[in-house]
């Protein structure tokens, strides 16, 4: 059925000018049917967890089977296997169907196949040269965690008594949390479980196909630029202009450092316990992890809800390429530009706005009014020569906008707001010209 769920476009078309889709909307003007997923908590007695712990050990094992025989499939022909007939024929599964059931075993069997098809358009982009010089594909090998798949048509949501039924299994969990987009189903899709190991909790992950409508009446554009230290700045051809900072987001990766560095040091220790010490370390990990996860997804929440009030129809992000050109490193691997651009991306999507990538080279270099090169003072001031100041990060957006054929305004006034985890507040700013005509 389903696949792995992701947003409507994959946005890997590049166009002559350098502009790349990155959302549904950016290609298709009418109403797109996407797949979405709802997340909600599981709650399992013991005799529920017990079953669900044979059926992920079912799923891992099946997996790493596949996976093997394909890989050797693959080093001996060349060949990328994709089919699930040598899985039926093989004797040695039969155990493992018989625990997770014919339409649950083919539906791992789907997910395996799915894999090993974003391989092969990794290897086909490699030989086209869209690829970094550093990223490798390799052929998919372990799961990593506990999985348990469920067919689209072996399970049922009774969003009234907060359940799931499963078919084959003859399990009835209980959850807790919203359903958003299974309320508005056309299609119901696969619904993964899964364990996690920190939390020692299962979620449940249900995927559901639904048509989106676009409903943005004005055409306006915005341009946006991503940074350390604000994380999105965007300009609107209205001119009103927003900063979403990142100083929690930067403070949480210094934190984690810090905090890893000082269990490192315990850890050297002969006497520690190191089962205890790895386990601290990933905890550690796994929540400041989560807390960037949630800060990122509140900002995009937040911005496309703003952009879709304020009319716009159409955002252009400028992507540092150097991230992806280069192999993760001290300077930017604290700074998840591309997570950014994608949540972004997918929050437009469920607003109605379209979204494209734009090369951001030079955008901060020269003045987005005069075109004059600018000289950056303090506190990310920006200096004309012809006599007027602005930000850095809403000068670059400026050229984005400019860059991607949109009017500049005449005056901007700017709203700044202070993302964290746990939601999105603002900070009060003064409006100003930033066109002002040199004397």
């Amino acid at each position: 059925m389903a696949g792995k769920q992701k947003s409507g476009a994959k946005g890997a078309g590049r166009a002559k000018d350098g502009v790349v889709p990155l959302n549904a909307w950016a290609e298709k003007p009418d109403a797109v049917e996407v797949w979405r997923t709802d997340v909600v908590r599981l709650f399992v007695d013991q005799r529920q967890e017990e079953k669900l712990l044979e059926v992920a050990g079912a799923v891992e094992q099946l997996v790493e089977l596949e996976n093997e025989r394909r890989r050797r499939v693959y080093e001996e022909t060349g060949r990328i296997d994709t089919s699930v007939i040598q899985a039926y024929r093989n004797p040695e599964y039969a155990e493992i169907k018989r625990v997770l059931g014919s339409v649950n075993f083919d539906e791992t069997l789907r997910y395996v196949s799915e894999a090993w098809r974003s391989f092969g358009a990794l290897l086909h982009a490699g030989e086209r040269g869209e690829l970094p010089a550093w990223l490798e594909p390799r052929p998919p090998r372990r799961l990593g965690r506990l999985l348990v798949f469920v067919r689209f048509d072996n399970y049922r949501v009774d969003a009234q008594s907060g359940t799931i039924e499963l078919g084959y299994y003859n399990l009835r969990l209980k959850f807790r949390g919203g359903l958003r987009w299974w309320r508005q189903r056309v299609q119901q899709g696969r619904l993964v479980m899964a364990f996690d190991d920190v939390k020692r909790a299962w979620y449940g992950h249900i995927a559901s196909r639904v048509v989106l409508k676009r409903s943005t009446a004005s055409g306006l554009k915005c341009g946006i630029d991503m940074g350390q230290i604000h994380l999105v700045a965007a300009v609107l051809e209205s001119g009103a202009a927003l900063l979403y900072r990142g100083s929690v987001l930067k403070s949480d990766y210094h934190y984690l450092r810090k905090r890893v560095s000082e269990l490192d040091k315990v850890g050297l220790l002969d006497e520690f316990d190191r089962a205890v010490w790895l386990e601290k370390r990933r905890a550690l990990h796994h929540h400041l992890k989560q807390r960037r996860v949630k800060l990122i997804q509140g900002v995009a929440a937040h911005l496309a809800t703003l952009l879709s009030r304020l009319g716009v129809a159409e955002v252009y992000i400028g992507y540092p390429r150097y991230i992806a050109q280069e192999k993760p490193c001290e300077r930017n691997s604290a700074w998840p530009y591309w997570r950014v651009a994608r949540e972004v991306a997918r929050a437009c999507e469920n607003a109605g706005v379209a979204v494209f990538l734009v090369p951001e080279e030079r955008t901060s270099s020269f003045c987005a009014y005069h075109g004059c090169g600018v000289v950056r003072g303090p506190r990310g001031l920006v200096r004309c020569p012809l006599g007027h100041t602005l930000h850095s990060d809403l000068n670059a957006a400026l050229n984005i906008l400019k860059q991607a054929g949109g009017r500049l305004p005449e005056r901007v006034r700017v709203l700044s707001f202070t993302p964290t985890p746990s939601g999105v507040t603002e900070r009060r700013r003064k409006a100003y010209s930033p066109a002002q005509k040199a004397g």
